[in-house]
């Protein structure tokens, strides 16, 4: 039988048993002499056996002892019939999915099932949401759980099922047992259903779905990467519903600075899409807030926000000889400024933010100039390369250094002419330039003579017959280079005279510009805020960056990285069930505003098709390690309750005491006969 105390500090008062003993022992005192005139008197005298004393003395101190040690056990409270204090009670792991639709748009359902956890603050569990690392992975009661399950806001990180398994594994691992792992959520068809672990057992609580339509922003784009103010333009909008029931009469609402400027009447089917047109024009040049209101029942992502600037004018700056072949592709268009410059003027520090570079051979170039230029494109610029007639080996060895890192090696090559393959319109470099080419302008090749060659990768634009690319958009960093392999600008080269040659080059340059249409989507991997040209970072204090969103100040949690700071979603926007995390966002360092920001929900978070309670025991029938519940059983991470021994303690203890007192009045009644027989 296992036993052991509730209040085992009580326990030390045994040690206070030595004080009766001491005083039993104290008072047997050694015999002493006494001296009477007359002996007669001591024939009257009571005789009692010396024997009978000691033993009455001795079942007197066991009494009084008893009554005491019974007493002390019983305010320790011995408790028995349960499992061994040394075996600790395996606890729970609670998992809760708190993504923005269970939070806001399935608030209801969210909080009924944090209502019918267990209530016993005896029971404990480990708790941990969607942004898990930052939980501390400590026991909580069940009113504590309780309490920040309802507390709690929306969590931005779609986590991976394998991590939350993981997750789980560690926090056993560390208390080295095996914890049953509870995991709520509304299991969406878009993300994988939970793997089998081999040794963690898992229960699967189902919060309930939303039946409803849902229709969101998909995709975003404009008829043209080039926007003139006083120009009549097109917004393209991809629509999705992500719901289980048909969107009928859906109303799709334009807002320009909170003006109506159109609106569209949307009719889909579950995961269907449609292309919307939407007109509009911009008056002046800056930056214009604008917004997509859609009038569906799942309201947290009934707002699309995104900002529309007007294009500034592109710099293209060439290096080479041959530059005024290049200027004449640009020259009649207004919004290229063309510029030929030295190779001396060629450094990153005297070059605009938003300019295209092109090398027209690259023999000039210094082992320091590659080095800032490689500097340069990996902070998001885009260059071009274009050999020379007579490439060299050092040249390649120095171009080689320069895209060291994206797995490029150029060689020169002995090939030929040779033609090139024709495009492909599954490209989406060339959709827009071939909508505007008919199809045997497209068609017609063309020929030229490579001069160096490197292995393809995923963004061969233009390639020879013999799969070798003959222009590459190949990524440096947050850069890209747009590498030729041939000399383009040649009279005698093929695509001089091709019509895709001018087509080509604008859309290289225009690909490159700043996209007009701003927004992002928010993730837990952190926003990034570029700051202004001329800003220098000073210290953590005083280049703080606060972001403001209709009239509220947030400090997130951010790091100064280059030119820019890598921000986190700040805990009390995403606790904010009004407005949420997504809206418009002025970042702004003392008081000066550095960037603005139009955030949305990842696209994710609107599909509301889940998998139902019956699709979920399918999925693991026959699989003992996974169950399929509806509620949380009573009495979950408690121990089991043992039997208190208190009250018969209470009971031997008073007895005790009763039969002490019994015995000294018995032997009080002794020496008092004995006193009158004297």
């Amino acid at each position: 039988m296992n036993i052991h105390f509730a209040h085992p500090m009580y326990l030390w008062a045994l040690s206070g048993l030595i004080i009766p003993i001491w005083m039993h022992f104290y008072h047997r005192k050694a015999s002493k002499w006494r001296y009477y005139s007359d002996l007669s008197w001591l024939n009257k005298v009571y005789q009692e056996g010396k024997g009978t004393k000691q033993i009455q003395k001795i079942w007197l101190l066991t009494a009084r002892l008893l009554s005491l040690i019974f007493l002390i056990l019983a305010l320790a409270n011995p408790l028995g019939d349960g499992p061994s204090p040394s075996v600790a009670v395996s606890k729970p792991i609670l998992y809760v999915d708190n993504s923005p639709l269970q939070v806001i748009a399935g608030r209801k359902a969210f909080l009924e099932k944090a209502q019918n956890l267990p209530k016993s603050p005896n029971g404990q569990a480990y708790l941990f949401f969607n942004d898990f690392e930052s939980q501390d992975f400590e026991l909580k009661a069940w009113p504590r759980i309780q309490e920040q399950w309802n507390q709690i806001g929306t969590g931005l990180s779609r986590v991976k099922p394998s991590q939350v398994i993981q997750q789980a594994q560690q926090i056993s691992e560390e208390n080295q047992q095996k914890n049953t792992l509870y995991w709520f959520s509304d299991f969406p068809k878009n993300k994988a259903l939970p793997p089998i672990s081999s040794n963690e057992p898992i229960v699967l609580q189902k919060l309930d779905g939303i039946h409803s339509d849902n229709i969101y922003v998909d995709s975003i784009r404009l008829s043209s990467k080039f926007i003139r103010p006083n120009s009549n333009y097109d917004l393209l909008v991809r629509m999705k519903n992500g719901g289980t029931k048909a969107a009928k009469g859906r109303q799709i609402a334009l807002y320009m600075n909170d003006f109506r400027m159109a609106s569209q009447t949307l009719n889909l089917e579950p995961d269907e899409t449609v292309e919307l047109r939407f007109p509009f024009s911009l008056a002046n040049s800056g930056v214009y807030k604008l917004r997509l209101q859609m009038d569906d029942p799942v309201a947290f992502d009934n707002n699309f926000y995104f900002l529309l600037q007007s294009s500034a004018p592109r710099k293209i700056y060439v290096v080479g000889n041959q530059a005024q072949s290049l200027e004449k592709v640009f020259e009649k268009e207004e919004f290229f400024e063309f510029k030929q410059v030295t190779t001396s003027e060629l450094l990153p520090a005297r070059l605009p933010e938003d300019a295209f570079v092109c090398l027209v051979g690259v023999e000039n170039l210094k082992a320091s100039d590659w080095k800032a230029l490689n500097q340069w494109v990996s902070q998001g610029h885009s260059l071009a390369i274009i050999p020379n007639q007579n490439p060299n080996e050092a040249t390649l060895q120095d171009i080689n250094r320069f895209l060291a890192g994206s797995g490029k090696q150029m060689a020169v090559t002995s090939s030929s002419t040779l033609p090139v393959q024709q495009v492909s319109t599954k490209q989406a470099f060339f959709q827009e330039i071939l909508a505007k080419r008919t199809k045997e302008n497209a068609a017609k090749l063309w020929t030229s003579k490579p001069l160096w060659e490197w292995n393809p990768g995923k963004e061969v634009l233009i390639s020879w017959m013999n799969g070798k690319p003959f222009l590459e958009k190949i990524n440096l960093g947050q850069g890209k280079v747009f590498m030729f392999a041939s000399q383009v600008l040649g009279p005698q080269d093929g695509f001089n005279k091709h019509g895709l040659f001018l087509p080509v080059w604008h859309e290289m340059v225009l690909s490159s510009a700043s996209n007009p249409v701003l927004h992002q989507r928010i993730s837990s991997h952190g926003i990034e805020v570029k700051a202004s040209p001329n800003f220098i970072y000073q210290s953590a204090e005083k280049s703080l960056l606060i972001w403001n969103k209709s009239g509220q100040r947030f400090i997130p949690e951010q790091n100064w990285l280059g030119k820019s700071w890598l921000c986190r979603i700040p805990l009390a926007m995403m606790q904010d069930l009004r407005s949420g995390a997504n809206g418009f966002v002025e970042a702004q360092v003392d008081g000066k505003t550095m960037a603005h920001l139009a955030l949305n929900y990842p696209k994710e978070f609107s599909q509301l098709a889940s998998y139902s309670l019956e699709e979920l025991k399918d999925h693991y029938r026959g699989q003992s390690l996974v169950k399929v519940e509806q509620e949380v059983p009573e009495g979950l991470g408690e121990a089991p309750e043992r039997k208190s021994w208190a009250l018969w303690c209470f009971s031997l203890a008073l007895l005790c005491f009763f039969l002490e007192m019994a015995m000294v009045l018995w032997n009080s009644q002794s020496l008092r006969t004995g006193a009158v027989n004297r």
